[in-house]
C-alpha cells in the first residue's frame, strides 16, 4: 500500500522535533529512489504545505481535540487537514489514507481518534476567528516583532507572499546574453522572463529541472534568488583582492569573480566546502582561491584586501516563502546569538580590509536586530561610513547606505548594507 502520507508525516516530525531542515530531510528520503515522481511531488507538497499553513491548520483541527496528542498524531492531523482544505484530494481518500498511515506508525492506537477528528474537520467550515499571528501563519513572537517594527499591514503583505512557492530564480554568467538565453529556453518550451532587479536574473516556473536548462552543464547559469544577486553586485567592480565570507554554495562568489580581479572564497563548514568547490568548478570560475576558515577569526594579516562581501549566517526570516521551516528552526532567543556572531564577523572583515575599502554586509533576514542592530554601532563609532546604494537598491533604502527588501512574488527578503572603512 502506498504510504506517501506516512512518509510526509515522518518528515514533519523530524523537522519539528529534531530541528532538521526540510530540504535536507526530503533529499534524504528521495535519494532512495523508491518513490515515483508523482509520489515525490505529493510528499513535497504535503510537507511544505503544512509548514506554510501550520498555524491555521492547527487552529482548524484543535477545535475537536480534547487532550494534547503525541507529536506524530498531531502532524497526522495537520497533514489530513491540509489535504482537506488545500489539496484536490477526495475527502474519503484524505481521511482513510491518513488514518492508515497512523495505523502503521508508533502511535497506532490513535487511529480511531484521528479518523473521528478529520471527519469533523471535513464536515465543518474553516475557522474564521483566527488570531493575527495564526492568520499570518507566523509564530506569535515573530508576528509581534515584525508588527512592532514594520506595522500590521506590512506583516500581512509579507505573510501573503510566504504562502506560495516562489518562482525559480537563476543568475546568468557574466558573458551570457540574457535575451538570447531566454530565446533559447523558449525554444525548449521553458517559459522564462527577465528579473526586474538584477540584470543577470531570469525567473522560471517552480519545479523545473535545473539540469535541463540551457547551458547549465557549461556553467552559464546557476540557481540564485535575485535579492541575493543584488547583494553580490552591490560590492561593485572593486580592483585587487576581494573576500567572499561564508561563501558556500558559491553563487555570490561566481558573480563577484566576473567583476573583480581575484576572489578568496572563505567557508567554515567542512560539509559545505565540497559543494562550494564543485559549484565553482561547474561554473568554470578561474580567478578564485578557496579557504576553509572561520570568518570571525581569519588567518590573514591586517589591511590586506580591497573589498569584502559578508553574507552572514542568520535566522533566515527573509526566506520563509522558500524555506517555511525556518520559522520553526529559529526562536526569539536565537537572535542575540546570531547578532553577536554577525558583529564578530563584520569586525573581522574590517580588520583585514584596507582603509577606504568597501564592505557589503548582508543577511537573508529582515529582523532589525540582525540588520541595523549590527551595522549602527559601527557607524556610530566612526569605524565605517555609509556608502552609496546602487540604483537597484534605492527603492528599498532603509537608512543611509542600507536597504531592506521585504519578500514578494519576485524575490526573497534581504538586508544589504554598503559601507566604507574609515
Amino acid at each position: 500500500m502506498n504510504n506517501t502520507r506516512g512518509i510526509a508525516i515522518e518528515c514533519l516530525v523530524r523537522i519539528l522535533d529534531r530541528g532538521d531542515r526540510a530540504d535536507r530531510v526530503l533529499d534524504e528520503v528521495f535519494a532512495s529512489g523508491e518513490l515515483s515522481s508523482a509520489d515525490r511531488g505529493f510528499v513535497h507538497e504535503l510537507v511544505y504545505g503544512v509548514l506554510r499553513r501550520f498555524f491555521s491548520l492547527e487552529a482548524d483541527a484543535s477545535r475537536f481535540i480534547r487532550n494534547k496528542p503525541a507529536l506524530w498524531t498531531r502532524m497526522a492531523l495537520l497533514a489530513g487537514t491540509y489535504q482537506l482544505r488545500h489539496m484536490r484530494v477526495p475527502v474519503h481518500a484524505a481521511v482513510h489514507e491518513t488514518v492508515e498511515s497512523v495505523k502503521r506508525s508508533p502511535v497506532v492506537r490513535d487511529g480511531g481518534m484521528v479518523n473521528a477528528i478529520l471527519r469533523r474537520v471535513a464536515d465543518a467550515e474553516p475557522p474564521t476567528r483566527l488570531k493575527p499571528h495564526q492568520r499570518c501563519e507566523l509564530p506569535k513572537w515573530l508576528y509581534a516583532k515584525w508588527r512592532d517594527a514594520f506595522g500590521a499591514e506590512v506583516v500581512q503583505t509579507i505573510a501573503a507572499h510566504c504562502l506560495h512557492a516562489p518562482a525559480l530564480s537563476i543568475a546568468l554568467s557574466g558573458d551570457t546574453d540574457r535575451e538570447a538565453w531566454i530565446a533559447e529556453a523558449d525554444k525548449r518550451g521553458i517559459e522564462a522572463q527577465p528579473g526586474r532587479l538584477s540584470p543577470r536574473c531570469v525567473l522560471l516556473e517552480s519545479g523545473i529541472d535545473v539540469v535541463s536548462l540551457p547551458g547549465f552543464a557549461e556553467g552559464r547559469c546557476l540557481v540564485m534568488d535575485q535579492a541575493a544577486q543584488l547583494a553580490a553586485l552591490a560590492l561593485g567592480e572593486e580592483r585587487g583582492h576581494v573576500l567572499d565570507l561564508c561563501a558556500a554554495p558559491g553563487g555570490k562568489t561566481a558573480l563577484l569573480a566576473s567583476r573583480v580581479e581575484h576572489v578568496t572564497a572563505v567557508e567554515f563548514s567542512a560539509s559545505r566546502f565540497p559543494r562550494l568547490r564543485q559549484n565553482l568548478s561547474r561554473l568554470r570560475v578561474g580567478n578564485v582561491s578557496l579557504l576553509q576558515a572561520d570568518a570571525a577569526s581569519l588567518p590573514m594579516p591586517d589591511q590586506i584586501v580591497d573589498g569584502v562581501l559578508l553574507d552572514a549566517p542568520c535566522s533566515a526570516s527573509g526566506v520563509l516563502r522558500r524555506h517555511p521551516d525556518a520559522k520553526f528552526l529559529h526562536a526569539e532567543a536565537d537572535l542575540e546569538r546570531h547578532t553577536v556572531h554577525q558583529s564578530a564577523m563584520l569586525h573581522e572583515a574590517l580588520r583585514v580590509l584596507r582603509p577606504g575599502g568597501r564592505v557589503v554586509y548582508t543577511v537573508c533576514s529582515i529582523h532589525p536586530d540582525e540588520n541595523e542592530g549590527v551595522v549602527m554601532p559601527l557607524l556610530e563609532s566612526g569605524a565605517v561610513t555609509p556608502d552609496i546604494l546602487g540604483d537597484a537598491l534605492q527603492p528599498f533604502a532603509a537608512g543611509e547606505g542600507m536597504a531592506r527588501l521585504f519578500p514578494d512574488e519576485a524575490h526573497d527578503g534581504f538586508f544589504i548594507a554598503c559601507l566604507r572603512k574609515a
